[in-house]
């Protein structure tokens, strides 16, 4: 049955069909810059008036909700990070312009604006569709079974009749190793922007070809977002008056720490806007000890700056990359929130982080009752393993190995499209099978 591969991430989707000589095609996506195989995970609601009269409800994904958040700010709703809510059970639904969506809504919603901006729409036509899944979803009390329901019921209103789940380091792997010809002890690790997922994979040779057995399979919600996080937390915030005070009834206290958790986790920079919150923090600037960096806050609000803020937070990692210090610079309504960052002060901001993935390829080691000498090959993929303190940790963790990148934004959509051809072979790389039309 011909299928199509989508990993479907928290920062960038991708999806990947298998062509009939076997190589693979990324579907990319036409846009005035160039051609794009990457569609960021994002959402854009505005409403137009319709010929009757009426407000009808828009919606846009990838870069081009991007686009319709620039030409309707500030009247749109803007999502970012929406597989974040995939296994949370306490996310029944959000509310956009009186309508409910809960999240299999968003999922089909995205879906189906990356397949129609897609050179491959056709693709999608077909009945069984292969999708990465974390091996640990996002967020405290996270359901897998949940995330699953809700995969498949976004999946079964655009037409496919079969869902694969597959964990996503282990489809990077089937990319990764399918020419390899002798016996390893494989360690894929994929870093991308809500989830750390660690695999090892045993291959050796059997016929013609080679068996892979996985051995261990242990995930973690520390990626990219929280390394986004700690930037916001160390030059934002404090820009827009975190660590402040303000006077209440003859006392100091210290300004509300909720509005900057809120401002740094991306699905919840909206609630800053809701008529109560926002009327709190304009009533204790008049109270405020640094009225100043508070109006900073307002402005920020005021400006919906969401789509800045991940701009320059972006473009300072990706400087750090490759060199030793960068520029963060973000400005919003004549305001602007300038840091130097050099490459070691972030690595110490990431410390915490970096010591639980640290754990994590314990874990994943004694899982598989390996340890580190017995690895022979690691393949790091995904966007976050492109952070230098990353690469760093897993050289030092398995000097001896091949450490080894190649694709690595759109390396598990390709291995996902060919496990969707290999019924026989990709049996022990599947995580479920579930038929959408029961």
């Amino acid at each position: 049955m011909q299928s199509i591969g989508l990993d479907f991430g928290t920062t960038n989707s991708v999806a990947c069909v298998l062509r009939e000589d076997g190589g693979i095609h990324t579907v990319s996506f036409d846009r005035p810059e160039g051609e794009e195989r990457i569609f960021p995970s994002l959402l854009t609601f505005w409403q137009e008036e319709s010929g009757r009269g009426r407000a009808q409800t828009l919606v846009e994904g990838g870069q081009w909700a991007i686009d319709a958040f620039t030409q309707n700010e500030p009247d749109c709703r803007f999502l970012k990070s929406i597989k974040t809510f995939a296994g949370n059970p306490h996310f029944s639904n959000t509310q956009v312009y009186g309508a409910q969506y809960g999240f299999e809504d968003l999922m089909r919603a995205f879906l189906s604006s990356m397949r129609a901006h897609g050179d491959a729409a056709g693709s999608w036509d077909t009945k069984r569709i292969v999708i990465g899944r974390p091996i640990r979803f996002a967020g405290l009390n996270a359901s897998d079974d949940l995330a699953i329901k809700r995969y498949g019921a976004a999946l079964k209103a655009l037409g496919f009749s079969e869902m694969r789940t597959v964990f996503e380091p282990l489809a990077a792997a089937y990319y990764f190793v399918r020419d390899l010809t002798e016996t390893a002890n494989v360690f894929v690790a994929d870093l991308g922007g809500g989830t750390s997922d660690f695999s090892i994979i045993r291959l050796a040779p059997r016929g013609n070809g080679m068996a892979m057995e996985p051995l261990a399979s242990c995930g973690l919600d520390i990626a990219g977002d929280r390394f986004d996080y700690r930037i916001i937390d160390r030059i934002v915030s404090p820009a827009l008056g975190k660590g402040s005070d303000y006077d209440s009834l003859g006392k100091t206290l210290p300004f509300p720490i909720s509005y900057y958790t809120r401002l740094a986790r991306w699905n919840e920079i909206y609630s800053l806007r809701a008529n109560k919150t926002y009327r709190e923090i304009v009533d204790l600037k008049r109270y405020s000890h640094a009225p100043d960096r508070i109006d900073k806050l307002i402005r920020f609000i005021d400006s919906e700056a969401a789509v800045d803020l991940h701009d320059a937070i972006a473009k300072t990692k990706r400087d750090l990359s490759s060199q030793e210090e960068a520029m963060f610079q973000l400005r919003f309504d004549g305001t602007r929130v300038e840091s130097s960052v050099t490459r070691r002060a972030f690595e110490s901001w990431i410390d915490r982080d970096m010591t639980k993935l640290d754990a994590l390829i314990d874990q994943t080691l004694q899982q598989a009752n390996l340890d580190a000498a017995a690895v022979d090959i690691v393949f790091l993929t995904g966007g976050t393993s492109f952070v230098p303190a990353v690469r760093a940790l897993f050289e030092h963790r398995f000097g001896g190995a091949a450490i080894q990148s190649s694709d690595q934004l759109v390396s598990i959509a390709k291995g996902l499209a060919l496990i969707g051809q290999d019924d026989d072979g990709a049996a022990l790389m599947t995580d479920r099978i579930v038929d959408l039309e029961t």
